[in-house]
């Protein structure tokens, strides 16, 4: 039985399904190390790596989404004028959308996919090290790090449109890992329509953005791991071509690399 909690187009109310993952993306989903990658992660590869890891291999194309940073430009200006700044006297409402290839230009450097993750962690040392015994209270006050484990609303509409117009205005499933729970006790799967998702931020017993996205058929999805700076899309060659074709949004088509590694069950000899 489906406990009502919102809308949906079946019955003009978002269900509750089981709260299970199917079998297909039960993996990818779910928190835990439950793929291991023929390989070995490095700056160079990891978000092709990380492909595997969170992503189902049943799409002819995937996309990942760079989330962004956010800054704070007036706060920035005192900061470096030698004013001191307390945390608690930030107003999130004044930093803005910064792109990962605008941050890398504030820090000098040219922004590219391939070396992306590894100049992201060049830039992260520089200002960790500059640091004796680095903290977190030491992040400069006027910067914000992505978002970990959320797609940013505006990319998700953005990706949405997209789909509306290859396949309509579907239901899907809204997957929450159970992090993203009031109680942090168990998953939440919440069935609705594309056009009903901004409807979630309705549910107090949720934070965030969902963990997964996706329709039953598998036809496509999205998955943002809970620690990962970044989501991944997997689906058609249309679908894939249609989100990574505007530069207002860092969302790059990205390759399957690597192979996952099996287990195999050996017999000992007695």
């Amino acid at each position: 039985m489906q406990k009502v909690v919102g809308k949906n187009t079946n019955n003009g109310k978002m269900t509750e399904t089981n709260n299970k993952l199917p079998e297909w993306i039960r993996r990818q989903a779910s928190l835990g190390d439950n793929i291991k990658v023929e390989g070995e992660i490095k700056d160079e590869n990891a978000f092709w790596y990380l492909l595997l890891k969170c992503c189902p291999m049943v799409y002819e194309s995937y996309a990942i989404v760079l989330h962004p940073f956010a800054i704070n430009w007036e706060l920035k200006t005192l900061v470096e004028s030698g004013h001191k700044i307390k945390r608690d006297e930030r107003n999130f409402d004044h930093f803005s959308e910064v792109k990962w290839t605008e941050f890398f230009k504030m820090y000098g450097y040219e922004f590219d996919l391939t070396t992306a993750y590894k100049i992201q962690n060049t830039i992260l040392n520089t200002i960790h090290s500059s640091k004796r015994n680095f903290k977190i209270e030491d992040w400069p006050v006027y910067l914000l790090y992505p978002s970990e484990g959320s797609c940013e609303t505006k990319d998700l509409k953005f990706i949405f449109s997209k789909l509306t117009e290859i396949y309509g205005d579907i239901p899907v499933n809204y997957f929450y890992n159970f992090l993203k729970t009031d109680n942090c006790k168990e998953d939440k799967n919440l069935k609705g329509n594309i056009s009903e998702f901004e409807t979630l931020n309705n549910e107090e017993f949720l934070r965030d953005n969902p963990t997964a996205i996706f329709p039953d058929d598998k036809t496509w999805c999205i998955i943002s791991d809970f620690d990962l700076p970044f989501s991944y899309v997997g689906g058609t060659d249309e679908f894939i071509n249609k989100i990574t074709n505007n530069y207002h949004f860092e969302i790059f088509k990205i390759e399957k690399i690597f192979n996952e590694k099996l287990e195999t069950n050996t017999i000992s000899p007695n």
